[in-house]
């Protein structure tokens, strides 16, 4: 089910997070969720992985695990597991069931994004992060780089389901960033870089952010922003739902191909004109 439109106060961002949305380009909320949320989604997902481990499926960059969840291992050749989720980087698809699809489209979640997009939005990706220790980080990028299509932008929900720090690999922005075009995005050139990565070079990064985060806290951010995560140097793995947000309708501009349309699935969330 779909959250029901409130009314236009309840659902109305603050003055504050409107203003560091259109000159930032994101803002987070703090303590947004209780931990026990994210915890519930972790849980899910680490069950999901070990009901089909990565060494059950080997050689395999990408593998599929019961109705909807999409696996990507970690490329690294060095990784150690005592495990099966210690080899993993990320899951797709887990806005389609559980704990993850409960958040996804709970009203609290929508009033955020239909504040930005207006009342007419889908959830279209989902993607459970596992930073595991010495896993490296993603380099600048552009989230709508990876999405083609003719309605933007699209709004990105970051919930930090463990402590995010420099230390374990936390993302890193550039405020302003997404007042700006799409860049050209050329290939990840680090040597056993993980696989579908790509890389925004030459860019200034003095006004770079880290995104400094607690269980529980919430990160919403614009898809033309640049941002990156670090590498994680910490014992332990840094853990996050990440859920990508469009408008009704939206359509790709050229045909997906069959990976691309295995982890874009769009869900109805709200609907302006739904009954009360």
């Amino acid at each position: 089910m779909t959250g029901k439109a409130p009314d236009a106060k309840s659902r109305m961002l603050t003055a504050q997070q409107l203003d560091a949305w259109n000159r930032d380009g994101f803002f987070v909320v703090r303590g947004f969720a209780d931990p026990s949320v994210g915890q519930d989604m972790e849980r899910e997902t680490i069950a999901a992985i070990r009901a089909n481990p990565p060494l059950a499926n080997p050689g395999r960059a990408f593998y599929r695990t019961g109705e909807s969840l999409f696996i990507q291992p970690e490329a690294q050749p060095d990784f150690t597991a005592s495990a099966p989720e210690d080899l993993i980087s990320k899951v797709f698809n887990p806005h389609l069931s559980g704990a993850a699809r409960d958040f996804a489209l709970s009203v609290r979640v929508a009033d955020v994004v239909a504040g930005l997009l207006g009342d007419d939005i889908d959830v279209f990706q989902s993607q459970f992060i596992f930073k595991n220790p010495g896993a490296w980080g993603q380099p600048w990028h552009q989230d709508s780089y990876y999405f083609p299509f003719d309605r933007q932008p699209q709004v990105g929900v970051w919930l930090a389901i463990s402590e995010a720090t420099l230390e374990n690999g936390c993302l890193s922005v550039l405020p302003g960033s997404h007042t700006g075009d799409i860049h050209p995005h050329g290939p990840d050139l680090r040597e056993g870089a993980n696989q579908g990565y790509r890389e925004v070079t030459g860019l200034n990064i003095d006004d770079a952010v880290p995104m400094l985060m607690a269980p529980g806290d919430l990160l919403v951010f614009h898809s033309y922003l640049l941002h990156r995560s670090q590498d994680n140097r910490a014992a332990s793995r840094r853990s996050a739902m990440v859920y990508h947000y469009g408008r009704a309708g939206t359509v790709p501009l050229e045909p997906l191909s069959p990976a691309q349309a295995s982890i874009l699935r769009w869900t109805p969330v709200r609907r302006s004109l739904q009954p009360a």
